[in-house]
């Protein structure tokens, strides 16, 4: 991912108004980013923990998308992220989702996923972190393949997030 200013950050998010986007909290760390190793941005709102952020290199330039995560119900169970594919036991995966681009005659419209609780997945796909406490599946692709697969994860949500706004 090749780096990106706090106005390109902000003016990337396609699910908020301009004005939400300026009010959005930044991670505190992004002047320190190791952009090349990042296959997305994400980070948890330090002042709104239900809330999560997603900013990917797409076709389209920087997508970024505003993320609402429901809190967990019923007994944790072992989930697989589906952007990095790592496997998490208890509450490290949680659904997320997030409100599709408001069109005039759709404005309730939302898509969901299942995620890494702390939206950590570039982490996990280069091997940084390692959930504690699960056994993950023996891979034999590179790490760049793994951060390549979680990129393009990301990109499909984005794009599917965008397709009924179009109709």
């Amino acid at each position: 991912m090749r780096p990106l200013s706090e106005t390109e950050i902000r003016h990337s998010f396609i699910n908020c108004s301009q004005g939400e986007a300026q009010r959005i909290h930044l991670p505190g760390q992004l002047a320190r980013t190791d952009w090349g190793s990042q296959a997305f941005l994400g980070w948890i709102d330090p002042k709104s923990p239900h809330r999560g952020y997603v900013v990917a290199e797409t076709a389209n330039g920087p997508e970024g998308v505003v993320l609402h995560r429901t809190p967990h119900r019923g007994k944790p169970m072992a989930q697989m992220c589906q952007f990095c594919l790592t496997l998490h036991g208890g509450t490290g995966v949680s659904m997320y989702s997030a409100q599709r681009p408001a069109t005039k005659k759709e404005r309730y419209s939302s898509l969901g996923t299942y995620l890494c609780s702390d939206l950590g997945c570039a982490d996990y796909a280069v091997s940084r972190k390692r959930p504690e406490g699960i056994r993950q599946m023996e891979e034999t692709i590179t790490i760049e393949d793994r951060k390549e697969r979680t990129s393009d994860n990301v990109e499909r949500f984005i794009l599917r997030l965008k397709e009924r706004s179009r109709s």
